[in-house]
């Protein structure tokens, strides 16, 4: 939109809104103030995403009047409109007039229990697909291999799916990207940050393919620590580490466009997405596992199953954004906030344009997620790789799988709570980024105890299933001495999972308010403290003292409840400061 001619003394923009036949016209008449036409931009694209409805601009001066179409209506506007110095009229019929202020826009209602829930329930797919991928993985080896290749499966899945992990600021970045743009930016420039942010993860993907294929092999050694295991056991690993490398560029294409997906809450395309990948996984599983060649089967059948299986996904993902096959629209489902991601980067990602290093202001936009969510993914990581580290170097082979079918089976059902987490993330950034107001306090507030609530629902779910491990062991060993060791961890792993919802909603919300470094702080202190207590059993153990797997997890229950802790104690704080700015800014 370019600048009227001529000088403006006296303006009115008027705002023009379409919805079927019956015109609503917002305006703004200040003296001398007028607002420049970024801001104007930015009102438009707002109202327009959050309320549906099409929009024109009409731009007068004292000697100049203008009509601006909106790129997205095809409008024209017939009425006669006559312009003098002091005022503007149009004898458009308008249901409604009313003079607002530019800066204050409309706050985002807070979701109901309701609407977490239904976003919630699908949203676990974002979390979901590298867990689930290797517990059938494990499944698979432990039922048509045996415990020698399973056991192999605990440090190659140690170090697959924690270097996965450092890739998670491109989700949490683009996450909170969408959820911030849909509502101020066109469909065309989200578009934009959309394969941005794409070949970015590509990019990202294939440096940590490469990092882990020429150190993994000297990693696997010290993780396991024990000069008494089988060296088959470190072959396997190998094998899996070497093959699962190559599926990174896919992880993070993958998981950014399933962080795009729900920022733009499209929690469906994720959900559907994610079940073919492992119904997939696990008819390739089948194939593979049970060959005896040492490239194919076994652990290598696996990683080859879980490689295939991401980029299908990719490759489903790509096909829904580049279907243009129906006319799109901002809001497919009707609901406020809504936007769909079927042909959302048509004709924008072909294989010319996607192959280039990605644009300077996308790594600027990533840039403030970088540090504080890897230092927060590495001090999650470093707990889990302590744990493995101490159970493979002072235990049986017995104890390393089962410690891997736990690890499986916890990997697997943690999403489910994570989705907290991923939901705070989604709706928290709308409301947040509004100007401080009392609206903005309690829709903030309503939004933050609607997810507890969730959250709580969803610890109890997990209990439950926590309490009935004993009777899924059998469909994941048929090792007697495996089973009887997990079933000693029952007790401790409800005690985790009851409180797992809380932790990651309070975390979610942290995220959602963008309190990066007090989530960067806490967990570098975490990667030094946890680790610490873990290696300490080991050195208990080689003292002669008993130590097992419920001395581990004991540690980490341990390490469950203060971060719960320190995560509520600093919500609160976030949500008294909020709520006293909004008070102190409408005195």
């Amino acid at each position: 939109m370019k600048q009227s001619n001529g000088r403006v003394s006296t303006a009115t923009v008027i705002f023009l809104l379409i919805q079927k036949s019956e015109p609503f016209v917002i305006s703004t008449n200040r003296q001398h103030n007028v607002p420049s036409m970024e801001k104007i931009h930015s009102v438009r694209n707002s109202f327009r995403s959050k309320m549906g409805r099409k929009l024109l601009f009409i731009e007068t001066s004292k000697h100049t009047t203008k009509t601006v179409l909106d790129d997205a209506t095809g409008y024209k506007d017939d009425a006669n409109i006559h312009t003098d110095e002091e005022n503007t009229t149009t004898n458009v019929e308008c249901e409604k007039r009313a003079n607002i202020e530019i800066e204050n826009l409309e706050v985002s209602d807070a979701p109901s229990v309701t609407t977490i829930i239904k976003f919630a329930l699908p949203a676990i797919g974002i979390y979901l697909c590298s867990p689930l991928l290797s517990m059938i993985d494990t499944s698979t080896v432990g039922l048509l291999c045996g415990t020698l290749q399973q056991a192999a499966l605990n440090p190659a899945v140690t170090i697959t799916d924690y270097s996965a992990r450092t890739m998670s600021f491109l989700y949490t970045g683009t996450t909170n990207s969408m959820a911030t743009s849909k509502d101020s930016k066109s469909r065309e420039e989200i578009s934009e940050i959309l394969v941005g942010s794409i070949r970015l993860a590509a990019l990202v993907g294939a440096g940590l393919s490469l990092f882990l294929l020429s150190s993994a092999q000297r990693a696997l050694v010290p993780l396991v620590g024990n000069d008494t295991i089988d060296p088959e056991v470190l072959r396997a690993a190998w094998r899996y580490v070497a093959i699962r490398a190559f599926g990174m560029p896919a992880a993070a294409m993958l998981g950014t466009s399933q962080a795009a997906c729900l920022g733009l809450q499209d929690n469906q395309t994720p959900f559907r997405i994610i079940v073919i990948a492992a119904v997939l996984n696990l008819v390739l599983d089948v194939a593979f596992v049970g060959q005896k060649r040492a490239w194919v089967g076994g652990t290598a059948g696996a990683a080859l199953a879980t490689c295939f299986s991401q980029y299908f996904a990719l490759y489903l993902f790509f096909r829904r954004f580049t279907n243009n096959k129906k006319n799109l629209k901002t809001n497919t489902s009707g609901e406020k906030g809504k936007m769909s991601t079927k042909g959302i980067l048509s004709g924008r990602l072909s294989l010319s344009q996607f192959f280039r290093v990605p644009p300077k202001s996308t790594v600027d936009d990533f840039k403030p997620f970088v540090i504080p969510v890897t230092t927060t993914q590495i001090g999650r990581c470093s707990t889990y790789i302590a744990m493995g580290h101490v159970v493979s170097s002072t235990m049986t082979t017995v104890s390393m799988a089962a410690q891997q079918i736990i690890t499986s089976i916890f990997y697997a059902l943690i999403p489910i709570g994570d989705s907290c987490s991923l939901t705070a993330q989604t709706y928290l950034p709308a409301i947040v980024s509004c100007k401080p107001s009392e609206e903005r306090t309690s829709a903030m507030k309503a939004t933050m105890k609607n997810i507890f609530k969730v959250a709580g629902m969803l610890g109890i779910f997990l209990s439950a299933i926590g309490a009935s491990l004993p009777f899924i062991c059998p469909f994941l060993t048929k090792d007697l001495a495996v089973i009887e060791t997990v079933r000693q961890i029952v007790p401790i792993m409800i005690g985790i999972l009851s409180t797992h919802g809380i932790f990651c909603a309070s975390e979610g919300i942290l995220l959602g308010f963008r309190d990066l470094k007090f989530l960067g702080n806490i967990y570098a202190v975490f990667f030094v403290t946890v680790p610490m207590l873990m290696l300490r059993l080991k050195y208990a153990a080689k003292g002669g003292s008993k130590v097992n797997l419920c001395s581990v997890w004991k540690i980490f229950l341990g390490y469950q409840a203060f971060r719960i802790l320190s995560f509520l104690g600093r919500v609160l704080v976030l949500r008294r400061q909020n709520g006293s700015v909004s008070r102190d800014n409408n005195m």
